[in-house]
């Protein structure tokens, strides 16, 4: 039986490298399942401000972003969750496995990002008369997601080094974390 040459095995296993992706992509996936419930039931939930279904249910979200949660039902207060990103576990242990293809692949799906809370449980407050009608000012986590959201079109624009921005969004999270 005649071996294969190493320069023409090299060329039939590349497509093969490339296809298999990274290990958090196929592993966890570029969405991650969060559980929302509420008391008492069928609050309509909202991610970034299109509506997804009513509680309880399971909310597939894009693991590449940070987003904007809001539960609201007929005569409650309104509620909004920030769901943030961070770094999967599984991103160190794929730049030694997979090397930086595997890395490249779950950076650019969004794979390498686990995010939080994991769970959304929420008793909801009976509006007073106050609240009928009244326009309601922009929650603290909208404005979080929104500033995250900044930080990171800056990021992407390269007017922030990778150090500043990881300082940044860490200030962030811990002012909007209190």
């Amino acid at each position: 039986m005649k071996s294969v040459p190493l320069p023409v095995l090299a060329v039939l296993i590349a497509p093969l490298v490339f296809l298999a992706g990274g290990c958090a992509s196929i592993v966890k996936g570029t969405t991650q399942a969060i559980p929302v419930a509420t008391s008492p039931s069928g609050a309509d939930v909202k991610l970034d401000g299109n509506k997804v279904g009513q509680t309880p249910l399971s909310v597939a979200v894009k693991r590449k972003g940070d987003h904007l949660m809001t539960i609201e039902k007929p005569g409650y207060q309104t509620e909004s969750f920030a769901i943030t990103r961070n770094i999967g576990g599984a991103v160190f242990g794929n730049i030694i496995a997979g090397g930086l293809v595997g890395w490249g692949v779950d950076a650019i799906s969004g794979a390498q990002w686990n995010l939080t809370p994991v769970t959304i449980n929420v008793t909801m407050k009976p509006a007073t008369g106050a609240d009928q009608g009244t326009p309601v000012a922009q929650s603290s986590a909208a404005v979080f997601v929104d500033e995250l959201r900044k930080l990171d079109a800056m990021h992407e624009a390269k007017t922030v080094t990778d150090e500043e921005y990881a300082k940044m969004r860490t200030a962030l999270v811990e002012k909007y974390s209190k």
